[in-house]
């Protein structure tokens, strides 16, 4: 059988796990021509909505522009992309594709190219180097695919969604952020998803009154999947491998990847292995310390990478790990734990800052208190395996 625990690729909508009313409110914001900031931790399974979504819109013939902002090392970059996809979504004679993408991108002015041998447009700028590098080449592509947009059948959507939005502005510098709004909150036709995983950067990019994309749109924060729908698909799951798992041991899974969806499945999927090429007559029967020695497993075939990142750290930082293990995430700038540290509050508020921005931690804000979680919580695990916190 294959494993039904699926990890580490973009799941599509049979793979997804709950997330109805995320992928609906993408598929909302590109129908009705409207903004949508979708803002989540890593492994949260971001990328898979988005993914769902575009396909399922793709399907109405839809023009749907899926792009990872990571993936560009300048805005040049990422708007030849803006481009040749917009080329690569339209259907036709490729002479009127060319002059109909040639005349909505007039701004940017773009030498289109068309590759018959792998069926793929690609697209550059007759533009000199000083005009490249100014934010108004993003804010002219985004005003050309309003017009490409504004050009389609009413009833066809039109949308582009950015993931890792956050690199935008970081390539082209805050100042880009009202120029951007001052395009889009104009466009009517083409629908925006903008969606990011440096949840602090963004919060503060839509929450603050005095930024420029501050109620542009409708704000999404991913959360964890609800507990109960992960029980439910982890139970059919094994019970359909033919593995016996009670409901305990399942939630066992839950709290050693604390409900993040990425390391569920990852873990689950290791469980699964483990169970499926064990030599042990009878049905394999997932247990407490079954879970436990395939969640050792998992840290052990990491140790190059976490070792790797461990070795980074200062001194400071590594004991404010293992005291954010020891708290539980709570507590961190209380003069005891500072103590245990061993070192000054401001020193203690720097290391988690630092790793933070490292994306090792992320915080979260609860109504008493803020708490501090691993992106990754097996890294966790391998700090109690390697250092015995």
């Amino acid at each position: 059988m294959k494993n039904p625990f699926q990890f580490g690729r973009e799941l599509g909508a049979g793979s997804l796990v709950d997330r109805e009313e995320e992928v609906a409110a993408v598929k909302r914001a590109i129908r009705d021509g409207n903004k949508l900031f979708l803002i989540g931790p890593r492994r949260f399974g971001k990328t898979s909505i988005l993914k769902t979504a575009a396909d399922e819109l793709a399907d109405e013939s839809g023009i749907i522009i899926r792009l990872d902002a990571e993936s560009f090392s300048s805005i040049d970059e990422l708007v030849a992309r803006i481009v040749s996809a917009s080329a690569k979504a339209l259907e036709g004679d490729l002479r009127r594709i060319g002059e109909q993408v040639r005349k909505v991108f007039s701004r940017v002015k773009p030498e289109l190219d068309y590759n018959v041998a792998d069926g793929e447009w690609s697209a550059k700028f007759g533009l000199d180097s000083e005009k490249l590098a100014n934010p108004v080449l993003i804010v002219d592509s985004l005003n050309g695919f309003e017009k490409l947009a504004q050009a389609q059948p009413k009833n066809k959507p039109v949308g582009l969604i950015l993931d890792e939005f956050q690199r935008v502005i970081e390539l082209g510098g805050r100042d880009l952020e009202g120029q951007i709004r001052a395009a889009i909150q104009t466009h009517s036709r083409a629908g925006y998803v903008f969606a990011g995983s440096k949840t602090r950067m963004l919060h503060d990019m839509l929450m603050d009154k005095t930024r420029p994309f501050y109620r542009l749109g409708t704000n999404i924060f991913l959360k964890p999947v609800p507990r109960q729908d992960f029980e439910v698909f982890l139970m059919e799951q094994f019970a359909n491998s033919g593995i016996r798992a009670d409901v305990s041991v399942v939630n066992l899974i839950m709290d050693l990847a604390e409900e993040v969806p990425f390391n569920i499945q990852q873990l689950a999927h290791q469980c699964w292995t483990d169970l499926k090429e064990s030599t042990k007559p009878g049905r394999p029967v997932l247990t407490d310390e079954s879970v436990h020695a395939s969640l050792e497993v998992l840290t052990r075939q990491q140790d190059p990478f976490y070792a790797q990142i461990w070795n980074s750290l200062t001194s400071i930082q590594q004991r404010t790990l293992k005291a954010l293990i020891t708290e539980k995430g709570a507590n961190m700038q209380t003069n005891r734990v500072v103590n245990s540290i061993g070192n000054s509050a401001p020193a203690v508020r720097q290391a988690l800052i630092s790793m933070s921005t490292q994306t090792i931690l992320r915080d979260e804000q609860t109504r008493n208190q803020k708490l501090y979680r691993f992106e990754d919580p097996f890294f966790a695990s391998w700090i109690r395996l390697t250092t015995g916190r």
